[in-house]
């Protein structure tokens, strides 16, 4: 059988080719679709965050043969606070 033709304009077809794909980094990927890295609230920002943190610390424990020792805490503080401790005026 032949292949079949579609019913539109066929400029579809044409406006497919005229696509250009763009390369991003994997920095401004997930700067631009937060949800996917678990970024879309605070809430899930933190629990995300912290996940990340722990794994990473057992897989470097593990890959050294060292029993891990992990200590988390967690301070809420106000943006004058934060500033403060980052430097920032």
């Amino acid at each position: 059988m032949p292949p079949r033709k579609s019913s539109g304009s066929g400029s579809s077809s044409s406006s497919k080719k005229d696509e250009i794909q763009v390369s991003k980094s994997p920095a401004e990927f997930f700067a631009e679709n937060q949800s996917i890295a678990g970024f879309d609230n605070p809430g899930k920002s933190l629990y995300t965050t912290l996940r990340e943190l722990i794994e990473n610390s057992l897989d470097a424990c593990e890959s050294v043969n060292v029993l891990p020792e992990i200590s988390v805490t967690i301070e809420e503080m106000t943006q004058a606070q934060f500033n403060k401790m980052r430097g920032v005026p």
